[in-house]
């Protein structure tokens, strides 16, 4: 396995691994999202409000979205394009979703209604140390978390940094 990301939607718990081949459900390892190589090359950051899943897919710069009907998963939708290297995702309870974008070196932010892409923070330097042969290309996964509180975390790997971006 090649274990990226998790979150648990419900009940269930999700995970982004490119070993078994996409999206799937832990419990019976079925693929909600596959690897298809045309549309997803590298699911990596997942991020849910409890009634839908967003998936970033690193490899082609796009944010998934995937609703469910009871709990088989609908025909996923993107919501954001032309994203650099997009890894971590979390939900901001603000109608946005935040995700780190490792190649451009910022987080950004998706406006789920518009689909409008806006930058937070940017220059955040740690990102982009280099894989071994044969791991995920995001080797090192880098994530976002929002705090109670509404300030923003973003970890690196890079420097072992821990960004904190606060609400005001």
């Amino acid at each position: 396995m090649h274990f990226l990301g998790s979150t648990q939607f419900g009940g269930p718990i999700f995970l982004s691994d490119v070993g078994v081949g996409g999206v799937v459900r832990a419990s019976d390892k079925s693929v909600i999202l596959p690897i298809d190589n045309a549309t997803v090359f590298a699911p990596s950051g997942l991020a849910t409000d409890g009634e839908v899943l967003w998936v970033a897919d690193w490899g082609t710069g796009i944010v998934w979205q995937i609703g469910f009907e009871g709990n088989t998963p609908t025909a996923p939708v993107p919501v954001a394009q032309d994203l650099v290297f997009p890894e971590g995702l979390a939900y901001d309870n603000e109608g946005g979703l935040l995700v780190v974008e490792t190649g451009a070196a910022r987080l950004s932010r998706i406006d789920l209604a518009s689909g409008e892409v806006t930058e937070i923070a940017g220059g955040l330097e740690f990102f982009g140390r280099p894989g071994v042969e044969g791991a995920p290309p995001t080797w090192g996964f880098e994530d976002v978390t929002v705090a109670p509180s509404g300030d923003i975390y973003v970890s690196g790997q890079g420097n072992n940094n821990i960004y904190r971006i606060t609400k005001d």
